[in-house]
């Protein structure tokens, strides 16, 4: 019986009903908004990032499942259970063991991804409580986390696994959920009921039968679209089309079935590719093809989409989007592939491979399953892809192949099997290469050479792809590769094993070291975790969008062009739409009084001049979020004078594009003579590009209007005073009247020190103007649009040297691409002097610096801004004359680096310069010299597969000088502390820090000292933090500490006298005793602490600190892919206040360098300016599967500085900078690879070093690609 209008399901082991639900409906939506879980976060709504994660059960699965809510219609999981981070443990209920283990092991730091991760790993340990290393190390591959760098997470959740019984004190616990006992061919015996939802504008219907599902196509044929859906995955890629009904196939048993016939393995077209694989997993050794298909399925999508997504779903969006590059098609297509279609037009059945599939129209068609026939026992079956990123990254290409060999000869004996993915629109056969290799021996260079030829003749790579010469060229190197793979094992010389061997990623480990602090001043130097880390792991801490406020909606309208003027904007069709409420512009808030400025370079929104695209002209109000993001999308605006953006250096280059008054002319010394002097002259460049922060969380505000004029503001900022200020212009109000709190912010890396007073003007405004409370979120989309990123720079060097590597001279043109206006002080180019000579002691400089101004949005701070950009600069000139020298790089780096006492071009007295301490300690600690000697060896002995290696330090500096920071400290009458001061936590740890402080200081004259839990630190807000520093730099957590230290020792002074009578009495007492009788007395528990740092001691910094890192990567230099073998960071922290945290700091770091450096690029239409890469489907952070397989990070061993608070240093930026020795590690291996065919000439690398970017540096000739001699006395 139908169930109708009305979704029945079991949400953490209790029942909902939720009636008349829309069928487009999502299943995060609803659990966010209607059933106020918020421990699930939604930032991408495309299935990428992971946070958004639930687990499912139902009859219909084997198991429990991970899935993304953010792509799962609510009216699909009738009938299941579901269950959220609420149901797996609470702060109230207790924690569960892997929400414990993640506290213990300091995996959380933002805390905004940690309930999705948990998810994954619990959905694991439910349908498998006791899974494999392996099967721990794959869980996470669809969930991002941009703060810890993964390896605290693995090593949290790799307690669980099987083979480990104990692990770093953590026992392994099994896991006793509710598990389904069904198996995989089995799994269409017991469904849930049919369900109908009728929608405003469609018609849900879950079908049961084919028959139900043939009847709906055939009733409604040619009459209303109808779309057939099974996990709705599609939608994180496209956006839906329309249609009139929509019928959920993913519980009809026909399509369910999954098993083993005469004719190969028969796949249901409901089976979700998790599914598939399970049966290809059983079924291995049957046929050569399954697999090879089965690992590569492994690299498709994540587990969360194949768990939704089916193979045939796969086939449909690969036949409707002609530019999705569908691995499952590729390979299936290769392996001889056969599809069941039903037409509902005629009832016929027809049986189509996949060629003849691309050529269909799929109009009332039904693919009833897929056949993959059990291939001869002499095939030879393997499969190619590279992508953006080793894991939840599409493929650029992909191929398959199939070959049956004569294993003495070599002759082709059939006709075999070559499929290209990623190179035409569909995967495509080439059939006229398969067809000249019958008969010939593929062992053969000639028949190789010829077939290249043919290859490139059929398959001609269609340009609106893009990456046209890179394509082309993997199109050789996979034929070329797959040729290698069918010699026979002693037929194929070692140096070619690395290049075919279908590598399966082992398992990553990793090591951290740091001391065991001062016991003196515990508990600050102890490992602690984070205040709200158990809250994190049960998603109960609140962020902004969190907050239970109800309030109105809004969305930005943006511009769609980047260089024009606006000629009018129509919002007359928005407002009408129903629940719609205001519209706002630069023309409509001047009428309202406000002000559109955000700073002298900048407005709120554009008001003539379309400066890039994604430029608000904007804002829509309305009554949800969804009403908004349409309303939005249907204001016109017109536009005159389009012309062609300036995107690049380049582009401002030829147009003369700059901004002048920012460019800066630096001398010191005299390179003129110095480069007379030198024994050597070199000249090269250095590229780096774009980087976007990726905070999880994205830009927001909430405001609340109050009484008289008053507005209380929630903003996920790094900078509250800054946007007071910014609201108090727009709404030409006092500051006393805005005030401004932030409780945590869920990742922000700079991004939300400058970026944030927009997005809070904006929504003030509209709050103000309709007196409700109004909040404001970006979508991952337009944050990565309309938000700046890490600025590029080109940087083109002349170098001076000596016979013994040491540098006399550099010389520099700087270029910074600022994009279209500057971000209030960003960028200051003077800033390049702080960190342009890293850790080398250069006497003669000259830098020209010059500041391009295009059509992009304004460039703002990304952790480390200059210093991170600068490092690989510095670091390239000493690579580039180490080569010319003759001299190991360690050796020129040594003779040129700082010693004590000297001064850096900045004028910073290098007092305590641990420099080279730190470079030796790291040298000897990764056994950097034998790992050189042995990346030797290898590279020798591979010819495709190279090592590099590079040990890099890198110097930075404490910048303390007029950065006020304010702290409130309250003695409650039950002796609990409560603290109020001006950092924001972003999740750096600076709760516990300045807890841990409090804690030392008032604890010192008590007996016992204080308890942390006693202890609370509250919301940041502008009330106490009052004209304060934003919270940057890594320095935050030092200056908070210290202004909280402030406070607790006036707070001390006032109970000492008390606490000294008090000891001669009865002896020293307790703090609860202590505060009882400093309350008889009247003393005043209250204390303002207060830091307003002057200059810096020896320089323009309050310290310096030094961090190295080493790291060791593989390069293919066939198809680009790098893997990063090995990383060992040390960071001279000083005598951290919580190494813990600070450990946590260098991995996370060190991490998101790599991604800088390695994977993350950005790409812009060169006509419009639309950022092409706004997507967690185009832009990839470094996922779980791309750090080191050995990651060890430490802190310098018996380190202080006396400079610093308490002894401590800062630990964010140096090891983020220090991820340029991966970058030149890569650009070793490429130069290994080079050295292969004589080309030792000195090349620059621009980073990120992605795929496409090493393959086309290495530039392989054709005449290479040789194939070895088949010996035959070495055949079988």
């Amino acid at each position: 019986m139908a169930s109708e209008n009305t979704v029945n399901f079991i949400l953490n082991g209790k029942p909902v009903v939720v009636k008349n639900p829309s069928p487009y409906s999502l299943l995060g939506d609803f659990l966010r908004e209607e059933m106020g879980l918020k421990g699930l976060q939604q930032p991408c709504k495309q299935g990428g990032c992971g946070a958004c994660t639930v687990v499912l059960s139902s009859s219909s699965n084997l198991s429990p499942l991970v899935v993304n809510s953010c792509l799962t219609l609510l009216c699909s999981v009738g009938d299941m259970d579901v269950t959220t981070i609420e149901g797996v443990g609470s702060l109230k209920r207790g924690l569960a063991p892997i929400q414990k283990a993640v506290v213990d092991y300091n995996a959380t730091q933002c805390g905004f991804c940690t309930p999705g991760m948990i998810m994954s790993m619990y959905g694991l340990l439910c349908s498998n409580p006791k899974p494999s290393p392996q099967e721990v190390e794959d869980q996470i591959d669809g969930n991002i986390c941009r703060c810890t760098g993964y390896r605290p997470l693995f090593d949290a959740f790799q307690t669980f696994a099987s083979s480990n019984n104990q692990s770093n004190g953590l026992p392994r616990k099994p896991y006793s959920c509710q598990k389904l006992s069904l198996d995989i061919e089995d799994i269409s015996r017991t469904l849930p009921r049919k369900l109908v939802v009728s929608g405003e504008v469609v018609l849900w219907i879950r079908a049961l039968t084919l028959q139900d599902l043939y009847e709906i196509l055939r009733a409604d044929n040619r009459k209303r679209k109808v779309r057939m859906v099974r996990g709705n995955t599609s939608t994180g890629i496209y956006p839906r089309g329309n249609c009139d009904v929509l019928v959920d196939i993913s519980q009809i048993p026909a399509l369910l079935e999954a098993s083993l016939t005469s004719e190969g393995l028969s796949i249901g077209g409901g089976v979700s590719i998790s599914n598939c694989m399970l049966l290809l997993k059983r079924h291995s050794k049957l046929s050569s093809s399954y697999e090879p298909v089965y690992h590569h399925l492994k690299r498709v999508a994540t587990p969360q989409i194949r768990n939704l997504g089916s193979v045939v779903g796969n086939l449909m969006i690969a036949h409707e989007h002609k530019d999705f590059v569908s691995d499952v098609a590729t390979i299936l297509m290769a392996a001889e592939s056969r599809l069941v279609i039903h037409s509902t037009s005629n009832e016929v059945e027809v049986v189509a491979d996949l060629e003849q599939f691309f050529k269909m129209d799929m109009e009332d068609k039904v693919i009833l399953k897929i056949i993959v026939p059990i291939l001869s026992a002499g095939s030879h079956f393997v499969t190619k892809k590279v992508a953006l990123r080793q894991a939840n990254s599409h493929a650029i290409v992909n191929a398959a192949f199939k070959i049956e060999l004569d294993q003495k000869t070599g002759l082709v004996l059939n006709l075999p099997t070559i499929v290209y993915g990623g190179i035409m629109p569909y995967p495509q056969r080439a059939r006229n290469t398969e067809k000249q290799l019958i008969g010939k021996s593929f062992w053969d260079p000639k028949v190789f050479e010829k077939s290249l030829l043919e290859l490139h003749k059929e398959l001609v790579v269609d340009p609106s792809l893009g990456r046209p010469k890179y394509r082309s060229m993997l199109v050789n190197h996979f034929f070329y590769t797959f040729v290698l793979s069918t010699y026979p094992k002693n037929a194929l010389p070692h140096e070619f094993f690395s290049a075919v061997a279908q590598e399966i990623r082992p398992i990553s480990r990793g090591s951290i070291s740091y001391g065991l602090g001062d016991p003196s001043e515990y508990p600050v130097s102890l490992a602690l975790p984070k205040m709200s880390s158990a809250g994190q792991a049960t998603g109960e801490v609140e962020y902004m969008d969190d907050l239970k406020f109800s309030s109105l909606h809004a969305s930005y309208v943006l511009s769609t062009v980047s260089n024009a003027i606006i000629e009018n904007i129509d919002a007359s069709k928005a407002l009408k739409l129903k629940g719609v409420v205001a519209f706002l512009s630069a023309a409509t808030i001047s009428a309202d009084g406000f002000s559109n400025y955000v700073s002298d370079y900048e407005t709120v929104f554009a008001a003539n001049e379309v400066q890039y695209y994604g430029q608000a002209v904007g804002l829509v109000v309305a009554e949800s979020k969804a009403v908004a993001d349409k309303a939005a999308e249907m204001v016109v605006v017109r536009y005159k004078n389009i012309m062609k953006p300036v995107l690049t250096i380049e582009d401002a280059i030829s147009a003369n594009s700059f901004f002048d008054s920012r460019s800066i002319d630096f001398t010191k010394g005299n390179v003129d003579i110095a480069f007379g002097n030198s024994d050597f002259i070199l000249e090269g460049e250095v590229y780096v590009g774009h980087q976007y922060h990726f905070h999880l969380e994205t830009q927001r505000a909430l405001c609340i209007p109050g009484e008289q004029g008053c507005m209380d503001i929630y903003s996920s900022t790094q900078n509250p005073s800054l946007v007071q200020q910014c609201v108090s212009v727009a709404l030409n109000r006092p500051q006393h009247k805005i005030t401004v709190n932030v409780k945590r912010v869920g990742g922000a890396y700079g991004a939300k020190l400058n970026r944030t007073p927009p997005v809070a003007m904006a929504c003030a405004m509209a709050a103000d103007l309709l007196q409700k409370p109004v909040r404001l979120i970006l979508d991952l989309r337009a944050n990565m649009q309309v938000v700046g990123c890490r600025s590029p720079y080109l940087c083109q060097y002349k170098v001076g040297a000596r016979k013994n590597g040491q540098i006399t001279a550099i010389q520099m043109k700087i270029f910074n691409n600022q994009g279209s206006h500057f971000d209030f002080e960003y960028p200051d180019l003077s800033g390049l002097t702080s960190f342009i000579d890293g850790c080398y002691n250069v006497r003669n400089w000259k830098i020209e610096g010059k500041i391009a101004r295009t059509n992009l949005p304004a460039c703002t701070y990304m952790r480390g801004p200059v210093f991170v950009e600068t490092a690989v600069m510095i670091e390239t000139i000493l690579e580039h004359v180490s080569k010319e020298v003759g001299i190991r790089a360690e050796i020129v780096r040594e003779l040129n680096m700082y010693d004590k006492g000297d001064v850096t071009i900045c004028d910073q007295n290098l007092i305590d310069c641990n420099a080279k301490l730190v470079f030796h300690h790291l040298q000897n600690s990764s056994d950097y010299i034998r790992r050189c000697e042995e990346a030797k060896i290898f590279n020798k002995q591979n010819k495709w597969i190279k090592r590099g290696i590079s040990l890099v330090p890198v110097k930075f500096g404490a910048a303390w000088e007029g950065l006020q920071m304010i702290s409130l400290v309250n003695i409650h009458l039950d002796a609990s502390i409560s603290i109020y001061q001006s950092g924001c936590e972003i999740g750096q740890g600076l709760d516990i820090k300045v807890a841990q402080v409090a804690a030392m200081t008032l604890g010192s004259i008590v007996k016992g000292g204080i308890l942390l839990e006693d202890i609370y630190v509250h919301t940041t807000t502008t009330i106490v933090a009052n004209n304060v520093a934003e919270s940057g730099g890594s320095i935050t957590s030092e200056l908070s500490g210290k202004s909280v230290q402030d406070a607790c020792e006036k707070l001390v002074q006032r109970l000492e006298s008390i606490s000294r009578l008090m000891t001669s009495t009865k002896g020293k007492p307790t703090w609860q005793e202590l505060i009882s009788q400093a309350l008889d007395a009247g003393v005043d528990l209250q204390a303002r602490g207060r830091v307003y740092p002057s200059a810096g001691p020896h320089g323009p910094f309050q310290y310096v600190s030094f961090a190295a890192a080493v790291s060791e990567v593989e390069v293919n230099i066939l198809s680009g892919e790098t893997k990063v073998v090995r990383a060992d960071v040390v960071l001279d922290c000083g005598k951290s206040l919580n190494p813990a945290i600070d450990i946590g700091q260098v991995q996370g770091a060190f991490v998101q360098g790599l991604g800088y450096h390695l994977s993350e690029k950005y790409e812009y239409d060169s006509e419009t300016g639309r950022l092409i890469t706004a997507s967690t489907w185009e832009y990839k952070p470094p996922s779980s599967k791309d750090i080191p397989l050995v990651f060890n990070a430490s802190l310098l061993p018996n380190s202080s500085n006396p400079y610093g608070v308490l002894r401590s240093k800062f630990s964010g930026e140096p090891p983020y900078a220090a991820a340029c020795s991966a970058f030149l590690a890569v650009r070793q291996a490429i130069a290994a690879g080079k050295s292969e065919w004589g080309e030792c000439r000195w090349f620059s690398l621009k980073s990120p070093a992605t795929v496409e970017e090493v393959a086309l540096t290495t530039n392989v000739p054709s005449k290479m690609l040789i194939l070895p001699p088949v010996v035959p006395q070495l055949l079988p």
